[in-house]
């Protein structure tokens, strides 16, 4: 479900073929991130470039990431939001909790 490319201590999460984030997969996509932020000094883009809808299910998981990486002081970041999600995000005013970044913006971090 996950795919994820490592260079030391900074990671890029995309998501392969997924196009909604719901209660189907919110759960694992939870689990598998947030046992990767639970490291400290990481660095965690994640990129949902192919999402197109997000559920109560799935934003209570992103905002469990976010709330873990804060607490063992990693970082980690949104990029590749389409407009129907980040519209999602600033109606559950969630656009100030959510790092998020302009699309491709994993590229112009010297990481890969």
């Amino acid at each position: 479900m996950l795919q994820i490319k490592q260079k030391k201590e900074t990671f890029h999460v995309s998501l392969r073929k997924i196009s909604r984030i719901n209660t189907l997969i919110a759960d694992a996509i939870r689990d598998e991130l947030t046992e990767i932020v639970s490291v400290p000094g990481r660095t965690i883009i994640f990129s949902m470039q192919d999402v197109k809808f997000i559920d109560s299910n799935g934003f209570e998981a992103i905002l469990t990431i976010v709330k873990r990486s804060r607490e063992s002081e990693s970082i980690f970041k949104i990029c590749d939001v389409s407009e129907e999600v980040y519209e999602l995000i600033k109606l559950m005013k969630l656009n100030v909790v959510f790092e998020i970044f302009p699309e491709n913006h994993y590229q112009t971090i010297p990481v890969f």
